[in-house]
């Protein structure tokens, strides 16, 4: 029964790869061309349009694409949730169309601005909406392709208005919405017949959109959380210490992005393996099995990405951007504490336990806020934003924990957890003090030496599917 799991996560996390990793990688090295041909205020500012686009994105369709892959997952030939989810995006694009209007008028602020979080936002959100349909009825090979096209389309897109065109900030801003516009086309050109091939609205439609909000609303809580933990920081940045700064700091994050793009390719295969699992006592097991060993694994990229931040920096950062290499490492571990966290937080979900979960996030939220303002006011500098969400994670991750064990009755091995985090947090400081990769690589030993259990387990389960795969 595992073997047939680990099958069907194996599958689920190579096609994953495939749509998340592997165009990251190529994303990855365009950052010298960022660093290169914007200037560090231009990077900050067009951080600031995308992660307003981003904090916006959940109230524009009250966070329903979460409910249209939970509720077409149950009832694959059920129309009904996507068409509920895009009725109530069309009414949220029009209020935020008003929204940003008044903005424009009332505050001043420049209008190709908003123009450009109304298109990111927008189109963010509808490319979601088909995402979350076109895998709840799991056509992965059109994920794959969507997820790798759209990828792609924004790569090449960069190349082409910032290098070849000179559009500098327009034309990192046009990239961004250009991928996800690829993805919506492709997606509506191959789900119209099957979204059309039935009736629609019938006396069951209002029941189920009020069924699908009382799930999706409490997890704007979740989405709005993520964003203040995520992204906030950059706001108090900017305000307390410039946008120059927050150009630095922002560049930061590019080095965890590989590690966010691991846990966006696992994340996406995870959810499967839960609702396969989550109702047996043997399937809990397994899901504390797989989590235990991803931990491991996250922890160690983490302290090998941590070890060499140094040389990796000065291949990736150019002029003053190098700077931002001492945010680095902190960065890293927040990384790892929200992989952590989402994991267990998706128990909640999954017992559509969605009040729970917005009560976390409201706490993680509130703590954020709080220590960015008093941290970055003391420090005077982008460091005390990295300890903030760093700390932040870690509530998170314990409040997640807690709650996740409770309501899906499964048994996570968190002292051992905790014991990695405090490598990974020691590693930090010898890196930051020393910059001595030797030193920080014992943090690597030691991590393997705490895992060497879950190494064997693992090989054994690889051997199987290669077998299976012959």
């Amino acid at each position: 029964m595992q073997n047939s799991k680990n099958v069907k996560l194996g599958k689920n996390i190579v096609l994953m790869f495939l749509v998340y990793f592997f165009p990251k990688i190529f994303s990855f090295f365009l950052v010298p061309l960022y660093t290169s041909y914007l200037t560090t205020e231009e990077y900050g500012i067009s951080d600031i349009i995308i992660s307003t686009a981003s904090l916006l994105a959940p109230f524009i369709a009250l966070s329903t694409p979460s409910a249209v892959m939970r509720f077409t997952i149950e009832n694959k030939e059920d129309k009904r949730p996507i068409w509920v989810a895009i009725q109530i995006y069309f009414i949220g694009m029009f209020i935020l169309m008003l929204i940003l209007i008044g903005a424009n008028y009332i505050f001043g602020i420049k209008a190709s601005y908003l123009v450009f979080v109304f298109i990111i936002a927008g189109s963010s959100v509808l490319a979601d909406i088909n995402m979350s349909y076109t895998r709840g009825i799991e056509k992965m090979k059109l994920v794959t392709i969507c997820g790798i096209g759209s990828s792609l389309t924004s790569i090449l897109s960069n190349i082409l208005f910032i290098v070849v065109l000179k559009k500098g900030l327009y034309g990192f801003l046009i990239s961004s919405a250009v991928g996800y516009l690829f993805n919506i086309a492709l997606m509506v050109g191959c789900n119209c017949k099957n979204i059309f091939a039935s009736q629609i609205v019938d006396a069951t439609f209002k029941s189920l959109r009020k069924e699908m909000l009382q799930f999706s609303i409490p997890t704007i809580f979740s989405g709005l959380s993520w964003w203040v933990i995520s992204s906030s920081d950059r706001y108090f940045v900017t305000l307390l210490c410039g946008a120059s700064m927050n150009g630095i700091y922002s560049v930061a994050y590019k080095i965890p992005t590989i590690l966010q793009a691991v846990d966006n390719v696992f994340y996406q295969a995870w959810i499967y393996t839960l609702y396969d699992s989550y109702k047996t006592s043997d399937g809990r097991k397994y899901i504390a099995k797989v989590y235990d060993v991803y931990n491991f694994l996250f922890c160690f990229v983490g302290s090998f990405l941590i070890t060499i931040t140094c040389p990796l920096a000065r291949i990736l950062y150019s002029k003053d951007f190098y700077a931002a290499w001492h945010y680095v490492p902190l960065l890293i571990i927040s990384v790892v504490l929200s992989s952590a966290s989402g994991l267990m937080g998706n128990f909640l979900s999954i017992y559509k336990k969605t009040k729970k979960a917005m009560l976390i996030s409201i706490t993680a939220a509130l703590t954020n806020s709080v220590l960015n303002y008093v941290l970055i006011m003391i420090m005077r500098d982008a460091m005390g934003a990295a300890i903030a969400t760093v700390f932040t994670f870690f509530v998170s991750w314990v409040l997640n924990l807690h709650e996740g064990m409770k309501c899906g009755n499964v048994r996570i091995k968190w002292e051992k957890a905790l014991l990695m985090y405090g490598v990974l947090a020691l590693q930090t400081v010898a890196i930051i003090i020393s910059k001595n990769i030797f030193i920080a690589g014992i943090g690597l030993f030691l991590i393997i030496a705490l895992n060497w259990n879950n190494i064997m387990w693992a090989k054994d389960k690889w051997k199987y599917l290669i077998k299976r795969s012959v």
